[in-house]
């Protein structure tokens, strides 16, 4: 078993199809080019003296470099670290120290100091490969594939060889690396070319970071049948609807503030987006009223999916056609979802608990973090941190984090049912809601809200609002309006960073 078959298995298929497309400059590269490529990086690494368990990390923004070089670690047996193009020195130095990585494949273009301040401070890493420009001793991405060999008999990996470390975003405490096999990915991503109804007649964008786990539904779930995929560097709501049309998109990945985005930006006298049919929505909760709008504006079926780090992406996923607005679907198959109270009591429809999950991408547990592994584990069963609930169909709802409760008076606030109300106000862009001390009430409800571009609003007018729409316990007592609420790559709101004093 190694995960990068999946590209070696089409480039035999079908050698000479598309199978990469750069969006940023037009590069194409079929199946067999990408294949050989893939083995020319592979190659140059075992020349560096890299082996089975070996860390490589790779510090790049989506791009062809980006996956060649993923797919070449898994083949010769060492472990993918991708990391957020994002990180600057400290964040990256923590990653690369508590991974142990070997080699760096980075983008020294736009991260020449980071990476030159990083590596005084990495006692493991041996050496740096740029794409660009060498920096700090380090070699050029492209020079050092030039003479390395198109022949590559790939590694045989058994189900529970690692193959990846993906470092969670640190809601809580220092990011911890999520231990991801070969077994979980080739699972999840066989899973997701059926969640996606994606064939090799299709063409895929996803403009999500690599570094983020949609990689295994946005990029092994078109790769697993011989899609095409369109890379694009930096997400721009413009350039996402400018590529669906010159590439004929048929299916978008993306997280709800690029639809939201590109919803504003959509003028269907400039784009053509016939071809495309499919657009899906993860890593964060998509405001319910933006839905019917995305359907109706680009003429495409919408589907929202819940899935996590640990969980190798997707749980749960609204079937195309067949979803509730609000709900983030059905389990996925293989996957076993339950809701549990505090003594872990299995709970029936309707009820309010955290959702636990088992299924063949659950992942392996946090890199040399034993405790923290054990602590979110009941058995074989994955403790999400989630609150959530599912209905008399099977429909789960994601409500909040379990830590995000707010205790109000005695009463308990989900801060997901407060947003989306919220964000039915026709002048909200975004909201998040989070519970600040309260002398009487030991904890009230505070929203931070970005409004629509040109709308203006008032504290009274939001309260108001929620008001006529919510229990009195539940309306925020505190409201700041923000040009922008701080985000992760994956474009999940950072509780942590918004100003609650």
């Amino acid at each position: 078993m190694n995960v990068s078959s999946l590209v070696s298995n089409k480039a035999s298929l079908h050698p000479h199809r598309k199978a990469v497309i750069c969006g940023d400059d037009g590069r194409i590269y079929t199946w067999s080019e990408f294949d050989k490529i893939v083995n020319k990086v592979g190659n140059a690494l075992l020349n560096m003296g890299v082996k089975k368990g070996d860390v490589v990390a790779i510090y790049l923004p989506n791009s062809p470099e980006f996956l060649f070089t993923y797919f070449a670690v898994a083949r010769i047996g060492a472990i993918v670290l991708p990391s957020n193009i994002l990180f600057r020195t400290g964040e990256l130095s923590y990653v690369l120290n508590s991974s142990r990585a070997k080699i760096l494949v980075g983008a020294s273009a736009e991260t020449e100091q980071y990476l030159i301040e990083a590596n005084t401070e990495l006692p493991h890493l041996e050496k740096i490969i740029t794409v660009g420009k060498p920096v700090n001793a380090s070699v050029d991405f492209h020079s050092l594939i030039s003479e390395a060999s198109e022949e590559l008999e790939p590694v045989d990996c058994s189900s529970d060889d690692l193959v990846s470390l993906l470092y969670t975003s640190g809601t809580t405490g220092q990011p911890k690396g999520a231990m991801l096999s070969h077994g979980n990915l080739m699972a999840v991503g066989t899973l997701s070319s059926t969640i996606l109804h994606i064939d090799d007649q299709d063409v895929l964008l996803t403009p999500t970071p690599f570094c983020h786990i949609c990689f295994v539904l946005s990029v092994l779930g078109p790769l697993n049948v011989g899609a095409g995929l369109v890379t694009m560097r930096k997400f721009s709501p413009e350039k996402a609807l400018e590529l669906i049309a010159r590439y004929r998109v048929t299916h978008f990945t993306g997280v709800p503030t690029m639809y939201i985005f590109m919803l504003q930006q959509y003028d269907r006298r400039k784009y053509d987006l016939k071809a495309w049919r499919c657009a899906y929505a993860a890593g964060a909760s998509m405001p319910v009223q933006y839905i019917n709008e995305i359907e109706e504006k680009f003429g495409v079926s919408f589907s929202e999916l819940y899935g996590l780090t640990e969980t190798s992406s997707t749980v749960t996923y609204n079937r195309l056609g067949h979803g509730k607005n609000g709900s983030v679907g059905l389990a996925a198959p293989g996957n076993q979802v339950k809701v549990v109270d505090e003594s872990g009591n299995e709970l029936p429809a309707g009820e309010i608990g955290e959702i636990l999950v088992k299924g063949p991408g659950v992942f392996k547990g946090y890199w040399e973090m034993p405790e923290a592994t054990k602590e979110v584990f009941d058995g074989e069963w994955f403790r999400t941190g989630d609150l959530g609930k599912y209905d008399e169909e099977g429909y789960f709802y994601i409500v909040g984090r379990k830590k995000e409760v707010i205790v109000c008076g005695g009463y308990n606030v989900y801060p997901r049912e407060v947003e989306e109300i919220i964000c039915q106000h026709p002048k909200v862009m975004e909201a998040a809601v989070l519970g600040v001390r309260d002398p009487v009430r030991n904890e009230i409800p505070k929203a931070f809200i970005r409004v629509k571009d040109g709308e203006e609003m008032t504290e009274q007018e939001l309260v108001e609002f929620c008001a006529q729409r919510m229990a009195s316990y539940k309306v925020p007592r505190e409201v700041d309006f923000l040009p922008e609420l701080p985000k992760s790559p994956s474009g999940k709101v950072l509780k942590r960073l918004l100003p609650v004093s």
